[in-house]
Formats: C-alpha cells, sequence, structure tokens
C-alpha cells in the first residue's frame, strides 16, 4: 500500500522544485559581447554587482512550514541583504556642507552660554539678596544729643527721633560704609612695626557713605580727621584701657594697624554720630589711589594753588586738568601744616576729587555691573575690609538701577587752635539736623 506523502514532505518536494527553478541562469546575468571582452565584463561586474543582484532576484520569498516562517536560499539572501542595505547606506550617505557643521558648532556654544549667563545671573541674584541683608541696620540705639534750645527725645522702641516738635522715623532701607585713607605705605605693610601700638599708622581721610538701598540715593559725608572724639585707646601690650578725648585720625593708631584699628574707628565715627550704626568700612592705604584713579581712565579736577605746579610740573592754580598716576595720591594727600585751615583745605579737594570720581565710575557702572568688584580686585591687596562679593554686588545694583547721584556734604563745624593742636569743633545742633536730613524721614 503506498503510503501518501505528509504535508511535511509535500512543502520540502515543492522548496526542491522552487529552488530549481529559481537557479542563476547564465542568461540572467549579463554576458560580454563579444568574447575578447570577457575579462573586462567580468572585472566590471563584481561580487558586489552579483549580490545586489541575488538580492533583488530573491529578496522576500518566504513559505510557512510547520507555522515557521523560512526564507528561501537563506544564506545567499541573508548575506546580500546586508551588503545591500551596507551598500545602500553608503551611497546615500553624504557629508554636511561644511556651513551646516558651522552653524550646529555655533548653536552649541550660543546654548552654553545662554546656560552660563543663566547661571551667572542667578549667582548674582543670590548674592545681591545676601548683601541687602547685611548691609541693613534694624535696629537702631540712638543717644539724645544734648542741645542747648533745642528739645531732642529718642524712642529707641520706634526707632523715632522727635526735635523741636516734629517727628523723624529712621530709614530702615539706610546703610553706612565708614571709608578710611591711611598715611602708611603699603611697602612698610599693614600691621604694626615690632608689634608696637601706635605704629599702624592714621586715617588722615574720612568719610561716611550713606546710601539709600531702596532708592539709590547716596550722601558722602566728610569727617574731619582733627574733630576731637572718644576713641578706644590700648595699652603698650594690646589691652584696652577705654576711651579718652584726642583726635578721630589717632583712632586707626590705637590698633592693629588691620580689622582692630578699621573697627576702633567705627566706634569713634558712631559715637560722633550719637551711635547711629555703622556696619560697614573700607581702609586704603594712599599709593593705591594712582591705581583706583588710573583704573576709571584718570579724574578730571580743577587746581586750587600752586603746589602741583611746583612739585609735578602741572599748570598752575585755576586750571581744570585730568589726573594720572601718582598725580591725584599727591593732589589728595598734599598740605601745609603750618596752615591752620590746611586740613579743611586738603578735605575740600578731596570732596572735588571724589565727585569727579564718583560721576565717572557710575557711568562705568551702568555699562558694566561688575565694574565695583573689577575696582575692589584692583586694590584688595592695599586695602582692610568687612566688604565681601554679597555686600559688593547689592551696591552695583543700586547704583545701575536707581540712576540717582552723589551728594557731598560734611560734618558741620569750624576749625581753631586748642593751644596744642588744630581742632575741628563740630557743631552740634547742625549735626543733629544732618543726621535726620540722611538717615530719618519725617512721620508727622
Amino acid at each position: 500500500m503506498t503510503r501518501e506523502p505528509s504535508d511535511f514532505e509535500k512543502e520540502i518536494e515543492i522548496l526542491e522544485v522552487e529552488s530549481q527553478e529559481q537557479e542563476v541562469k547564465s542568461e540572467d546575468i549579463p554576458q560580454p559581447e563579444a568574447e575578447g571582452e570577457a575579462e573586462t565584463a567580468k572585472s566590471n561586474f563584481d561580487k558586489k554587482d552579483y549580490d545586489d543582484f541575488i538580492f533583488t532576484k530573491y529578496h522576500g520569498r518566504k513559505r510557512s512550514i510547520l507555522g515557521q516562517s523560512v526564507n528561501h536560499n537563506n544564506t545567499v539572501s541573508y548575506s546580500s541583504k546586508n551588503h545591500f542595505v551596507r551598500e545602500a547606506g553608503a551611497k546615500h550617505k553624504r557629508k554636511k556642507p561644511w556651513w551646516k557643521k558651522l552653524l550646529i558648532i555655533l548653536s552649541i556654544v550660543l546654548a552654553s552660554l545662554v546656560v552660563l549667563l543663566l547661571i551667572a545671573m542667578a549667582v548674582f541674584f543670590m548674592l545681591k539678596q545676601s548683601g541687602f541683608s547685611q548691609l541693613k541696620n534694624s535696629d537702631v540705639d540712638m543717644n539724645t544729643p544734648v542741645i542747648e534750645n533745642a528739645s531732642v527725645a529718642v524712642d529707641n522702641a520706634k526707632n523715632t527721633i522727635t526735635y523741636n516738635g516734629t517727628t523723624y522715623e529712621y530709614n530702615s532701607n539706610m546703610t553706612s560704609i565708614l571709608c578710611m585713607g591711611i598715611d602708611k605705605n603699603k611697602d612698610e605693610g599693614f600691621g604694626l612695626e615690632d608689634d608696637k601700638i601706635g605704629t599702624g599708622g592714621q586715617a588722615d581721610a574720612l568719610y561716611m557713605v550713606a546710601l539709600d538701598t531702596k532708592t539709590g540715593k547716596t550722601n558722602v559725608i566728610g569727617i574731619s580727621r582733627d574733630i576731637y572724639a572718644d576713641i578706644g585707646v590700648y595699652s603698650s601690650d594690646a589691652v584696652y584701657t577705654g576711651t579718652e578725648k584726642a583726635q578721630l585720625c589717632l583712632a586707626y593708631a590705637y590698633g592693629d594697624g588691620k580689622e582692630t584699628s578699621c573697627e576702633n574707628t567705627v566706634d569713634a565715627v558712631e559715637r560722633l554720630f550719637y551711635n547711629l550704626p555703622v556696619n560697614s568700612y573700607f581702609a586704603i592705604e594712599i599709593n593705591a589711589v594712582s591705581r583706583l584713579n588710573d583704573a576709571v581712565g584718570g579724574v578730571t579736577v580743577t587746581l586750587v594753588d600752586d603746589y602741583l605746579y611746583h612739585s609735578m610740573g602741572l599748570p598752575r592754580a585755576g586750571s581744570t586738568v585730568t589726573l594720572h598716576g601718582d598725580e591725584a595720591r599727591a593732589f589728595l594727600q598734599y598740605r601745609e601744616v603750618s596752615i591752620l585751615e590746611s586740613s579743611v583745605d586738603r578735605m575740600n579737594r578731596q570732596i572735588q576729587y571724589l565727585e569727579g570720581f564718583a560721576s565717572t565710575a557710575v557711568e562705568m557702572t551702568k555699562k558694566d555691573i561688575t565694574t565695583p568688584v573689577t575696582l575692589f580686585n584692583i586694590v584688595k591687596d592695599y586695602s582692610v575690609t568687612n566688604l565681601n562679593a554679597s555686600k559688593i554686588s547689592a551696591l552695583g545694583y543700586t547704583v545701575v538701577t536707581s540712576g540717582a547721584e552723589v551728594n557731598f556734604r560734611k560734618v558741620p563745624g569750624e576749625i581753631i587752635h586748642n593751644g596744642e593742636y588744630a581742632q575741628y569743633v563740630v557743631d552740634e545742633q547742625a549735626m543733629l539736623e544732618l543726621i535726620l536730613d540722611v538717615y530719618y524721614t519725617p512721620i508727622n
């Protein structure tokens, strides 16, 4: 009895027949037209062309055997397909034009710069906010001035002063920075000589920068070095012995020539201003002035005497000149000690110079908000300060956004000779009115 072939055997037979039918015939492959051209045709029709031919002819022929997908001529078809994909990809792949590569590079660089800018803005914002909180004074503990023929009442619980019937409230947005010009050169080094108190230099120039951090309104108050004030005194072995009346410039000498000298001067100025809080200080030695001066391109002033004509060859009194280098230092430092008013005359020259410097520096800051930090970095090795990046960022932001001008004023008073030294006597009533005008706001 003849057995019927199974489905599987039938499928195998079909496959064998189809395989024989699908053999590549010689007429299917391009032949050379002449016998002499055989070698050339053979070289032209290389394996790549043959694989492409086979792949095209057998691609996609599948049968289902027992529910499985089978690719006929599996070995040839599979390898040919890979070759086809590889060659097709190579044919379609083209090098990008140089300008497209450039655009990609520029886009990456631009994106990186944007990210860095955003990070810098975030850092600056945090520094600014931190700086404002450090600059402001929330608590004020003012002393009551004793002024003849005037009614003065201080209420520190409410941060108010009532003067001649009008009540004034302290402006909590105010900050004070005491700036000091020290007559000791850096060549001698900051600090004391042989650890001896009194050898750290003197604060020959004293200016209080009173800034409203909200409005940007700024007042710079010149303070005479010859004011007799209560200054802290230290023994030769640096032991604090109390306070005594002495020239204000000597407060810096009683200290280490660095931080404690600055703090001792700040304390003396606070007492002079009826215990007004001063939370920042900046002391700079005189030789750094020329560096700051040149960093803003020089400062233009009007000469008031012939000192620089005789000493440095500048034009005579009345001439307007732009100071450079040591000319600025000399303009700010010199005075004729034999003349009673010499310290006052010097302060007037300093105020004229500071007006020009401040105007130039403010304009620079409006164009480049990093200017305060740049100027600080120029003189940081020639200064002692408790200003930090946060405070400086807040101050720079205020200058740029407010557009307010800087006003220069002086502690009111007159110079006398006390029999031994020149002494600047403060007008107490005018002093109180100056403080109320700068730091307080009338509320009734």
